[in-house]
């Protein structure tokens, strides 16, 4: 009966402080199973220490103790993970959990932002301590094991039958703990649906034995029917996939190769958005937005490893896999598609630059996959001691690799990737170096310390543009460079009523917050505006297509962006917006078009999922290296 109180209590102290309150973790079914499924395992444990105490009270009663304190370091360790990265952490990411070290300060900042909450935690605990310390254990069942023995199986059928129940009836949609139990491995949507411990029970189940998986040969057999016969050599020449009717990208149109044999430089750029960009404080990135490509509808989703993840759709065009590190679990994997790949086929020197620890990710043996040759921080380059360091630090020490001319007294063509962290989080002027370093500058704004200091620390990605598109010019290549940018994710440490006061408007959309841009530019380009409904996961196959490159669009989950195939954006737990609205207006339609299309665009978001973790898993381009 203690643990079983003790989870209620802590699932409780999780759910206000991470999902809120009635509107968020205590709506629905969600907490209610989460209740049952606690009692489920405090039965089995409980069982399991009588067995124990029988013969072996003191040792039983160690163990809960044991039990007690480390469940509750884990929700006070899930309740600071969320806080910074707005998820909680699976075991995948707590067996590689050593990385996280670096970020200490952020952590020792956000322990204090949730100290009440931890000392609840801590209060619970030690009151739980207390009343098993001073127990006979076991107690009830001492002198009828029978009795006890037989309540607990009762309540645990009770309990499992109930949840089963609540899970299987009823509605089935986007966001129920049906989806997530059948169909969805997020470990978000897990919390909310069946409570953590039921949720870590699940993910780790899931990362022993798959989840949803098919025998390779099958899977396999299923991706080559669903995309179609083709060569993925053949780019334009092959048609898109055609999922939903009508809806295939064209072969061709009419910004097919408009940049064909210009270099690329092609930047993810830390909790990069659109509000970091205005004319005063950041004059280089708001004169690229205004004379290059300017997006009017375009979102960056947040996904479950946030900045590795943000870097895997922007780099593969794939959604990445729930509970691993997608980029790392692809370092052996064959990957054409990807912009390092495809230029390196061209001839092109490759290179790919980043101003924190290189082998933060395990980023030295993913990121020469991608088809570079990898550098930074930790590795050939030392940008300082700051946190964190600087994007124009970063510019200044790079740039000479692959501007120098060569004997030929030309500069070879070349295509850089760079990956960027003057904007990551915390937002404040005390631990974030760059934010501090521009202060004053930002001193004229009327936002509070967490918007102005987001900023003030943007300032310095604007200062590396500046400078980047300098040693373009004075190596005389700026006319025949691309420079494009895009975020990883939105600044999560960002509230909604922060990120309010950056739009000017109060937040209430759940995806508003996701809104954000993206930039391509190259000098003397004429200006477009891009009203279609667009995301991070459009934008290789957008590049690829403004290149003339050859890839196969039907093997990617974006689009290109300038061809005629419907806009579509997709979230974490498979919500989705497309030109014609977001999934959760036309939901509420009674129109029978509107749910059909709803029916439709589900069916193809859960496609894009299946999919792309079966690219992962099971290496599937590399099965078309014959074809």
């Amino acid at each position: 009966m203690i643990i079983f109180v003790l989870t209620v209590i802590f699932e409780i102290i999780l759910r206000v402080w991470t999902f809120g309150t009635a509107l968020g973790g205590f709506s629905g079914k969600g907490f209610l199973i989460a209740v049952l499924m606690s009692a489920f395992f405090a039965c089995i444990f409980d069982v399991l220490m009588g067995l124990l105490g029988q013969k072996h009270p003191k040792a039983a009663r160690r163990i809960t103790v044991g039990l007690v304190v480390f469940w509750m370091l884990i929700y006070s360790a899930q309740l600071v993970y969320y806080d910074i990265f707005r998820t909680f952490f699976s075991i995948y990411s707590m067996s590689n959990g050593g990385q996280v070290l670096e970020f200490i300060d952020i952590i020792i900042v956000t322990v204090f932002d949730k100290i009440v909450p931890i000392l609840l935690n801590f209060g619970a605990a030690g009151l739980a301590i207390f009343l098993i310390r001073k127990r006979t254990f076991p107690v009830e069942n001492a002198g009828k094991p029978r009795a006890f023995y037989t309540a607990m199986a009762t309540v645990m059928i009770v309990c499992l039958l109930s949840s089963a129940l609540l899970t299987e009836l009823g509605d089935r949609g986007m966001g129920t703990p049906y989806e997530y139990l059948h169909r969805t491995n997020e470990i978000k949507g897990c919390v909310k649906s069946f409570g953590l411990l039921t949720a870590s029970a699940l993910d780790a189940k899931r990362l022993a034995f798959g989840f949803n998986e098919m025998p390779q040969n099958e899977a396999v057999e299923a991706m080559n029917e669903y995309f179609g016969e083709g060569d993925v050599a053949t780019g334009a020449e092959t048609s898109g996939r055609d999922i939903s009717s009508g809806d295939a990208d064209s072969q061709t149109n009419e910004m097919t190769g408009i940049f064909k044999g210009k270099n690329l430089i092609y930047i993810t750029a830390e909790s990069f958005t659109d509000l970091a960009i205005d004319k005063k404080h950041t004059p280089t990135l708001y004169k690229m937005s205004k004379e290059g490509v300017s997006f009017t509808n375009f979102y960056t989703p947040v996904w479950g490893v946030s900045t590795l993840d943000g870097e895997y759709v922007n780099c593969t065009g794939l959604i990445p896999k729930a509970g691993v590190w997608s980029m790392t679990e692809a370092a052996d994997n064959y990957l054409p598609f990807t912009l390092g790949n495809q230029f390196r086929e061209l001839g092109y020197v490759t290179k790919a630059y980043h101003n924190h620890d290189i082998n933060f990710y395990h980023r030295t043996k993913s990121h020469p996959n991608l088809g570079y040759d990898f550098d930074g921080q930790g590795g050939s380059y030392d940008f300082g001691d700051s946190w964190p360091e600087s994007d124009l630090e970063m510019i200044n020490q790079t740039t000479p690799d692959f501007l120098t001319v060569n004997k030929d007294g030309e500069v070879a063509p070349f295509h850089v990737y760079y990956l960027t962290v003057s904007g990551h989080l915390e937002y404040n002027f005390g631990i974030q170096d760059m934010a501090a370093k521009h202060e004053k500058d930002t001193e004229d704004l009327n936002l509070s310390e967490g918007p102005r200091a987001y900023k003030a620390a943007n300032m310095e990605l604007d200062l590396a543009m500046e400078l980047l598109i300098e040693r373009l010019d004075e190596a005389g290549v700026l006319e025949d460079t691309v420079i494009v940018i895009a975020g990883d994710h939105y600044p999560y440490a960002l509230s909604n009523e922060e990120i309010g006061e950056l739009r000017g408007y109060e937040i209430t959309e759940p995806y508003e917050k996701f809104r954000s841009t993206a930039i391509i530019w190259t000098p003397d380009m004429k200006p477009m505006t891009i009203e279609k409904a667009a995301s991070n996961l459009d934008l290789l196959p957008t590049v690829s297509n403004l290149f003339g490159l050859d890839y196969d669009g039907r093997l990617l989950m974006g689009s290109d962006i300038f061809s005629d195939r419907p806009g579509l954006v997709v979230f974490e737990d498979k919500d989705w917006i497309t030109d014609r609205g977001t999934r959760r207006e036309l939901a509420a339609s009674e129109a029978a078009s509107d749910i059909q299309y709803v029916k439709e665009i589900d069916s193809r978001v859960a496609d894009m999922f299946k999919y792309s973790a079966w690219i992962l898993d099971y290496d599937y381009y590399s099965s078309l290296k014959s074809s």
